[in-house]
């Protein structure tokens, strides 16, 4: 009931800020704008966004293969599409879709879901850890190239290292097997109401962390090509403003974009409403105009984006709605067919 009535304000407050920020600024602009990118580089743009896709879902595979899981990819790339489309409608760090995926892909093909469970959070981890490697990256030219207002400055360089300090240390754990994750559910245990629950999925977490520390261990090689990937896919993300300004006649410089992504994606790690609405679109003015671009050319921008990840949100929830039907509401499978 609490977690309803927060996603319900988010959201509230996030078309709030949407609709105010179109409002004060000329909308006929915005649109004409769009309009000027043609169809040439909303199909550039949209084929960017696809990759993006494939290339993800391609990573995971690889992940999958090596814990010994010869999957379709189709059924990796749609289930991994889902998990994007739940994690973007969840009020947090683009976190949320991650069970939905070990929930489908384990009751589809009655595998182990703890397995399963390992594999997405290696894939999360690899691609939150190439986000992160650009944003590192980003904010360096940021801090050399602009001259940031103080507060900006300090904000960059406490949550690059925030960041930063902490995917090391997570990596730290996987590869050096300290269990990052059983002993801070353990402290959950020590509050009374938690006790039997936390008691309940020990051993799954405890099994969870070991299938992990094998990502590390005896699939290096493939965890280290499914990086390799997820760093293709930031060098995609990377390049989705210089494609919409390209088809403006404005061509963006490696500083610019580094700046853009840095500073994006900083916005993005701390939105509190579903998709960042309206957090994205109010960033996304005062970014581009520390590049000099126009509010109403950013807000153009950021209304391409905002179409293309709401198609793919679309598409997501009509094969999440098929798959659902057939894998959650048919007859409940023996539960000790998902088990290795």
């Amino acid at each position: 009931m609490k977690r309803n009535l927060l996603i319900f304000v988010s959201t509230l407050v996030g078309a709030f800020l949407f609709l105010l920020v179109f409002y004060l600024f000329d909308v006929v602009i915005v649109f004409s704008n769009m309009l000027k990118v043609g169809p040439w580089g909303l199909g550039v743009f949209l084929i960017n966004v696809f990759f993006i896709l494939l290339v993800g879902a391609f990573s995971w595979q690889i992940i999958l293969r090596a814990y010994g899981y010869s999957l379709p990819f189709k059924d990796v790339l749609l289930i991994k599409t889902i998990g994007f489309a739940v994690s973007y409608l969840t009020p947090s760090m683009y976190v949320g879709g991650e069970p939905i995926r070990i929930y489908l892909l384990g009751k589809k093909h009655r595998i182990s879901m703890t397995r399963i469970g390992a594999t997405v959070v290696v894939d999360k981890f690899l691609e939150l850890g190439a986000g992160l490697f650009y944003i590192f990256l980003g904010s360096i030219f940021t801090l050399v190239y602009y001259d940031l207002p103080p507060q900006l400055f300090v904000m960059l360089v406490v949550i690059n290292t925030v960041f930063v300090g902490a995917m090391i240390l997570l990596l730290i754990s996987f590869i050096y097997k300290t269990r990052p994750f059983s002993p801070l559910i353990g402290a959950l245990g020590k509050i009374r109401p938690l006790q039997k629950p936390v008691n309940f999925v020990m051993p799954t977490i405890f099994k969870l962390e070991g299938e992990i520390f094998s990502a590390f261990d005896k699939y290096g090689k493939s965890t280290l090509k499914a990086f390799l990937l997820n760093l293709f896919i930031g060098g995609l993300i990377f390049v989705k403003p210089f494609i919409f300004f390209y088809f403006l006649d404005f061509i963006l410089n490696l500083p610019q974009l580094a700046l853009l992504f840095a500073l994006t994606h900083l916005i993005l790690a701390l939105q509190f409403t579903p998709g960042a609405l309206g957090i994205f679109e109010w960033g996304e003015v005062g970014i581009f105009g520390l590049i000099g671009i126009a509010s109403e050319k950013a807000l153009a921008y950021s209304l391409m984006v905002r179409i293309a990840d709401l198609l793919v949100v679309v598409g997501a929830s009509i094969a999440g709605v098929h798959m659902g039907v057939k894998h959650f509401w048919g007859k409940r499978r023996d539960e000790n067919m998902c088990s290795v």
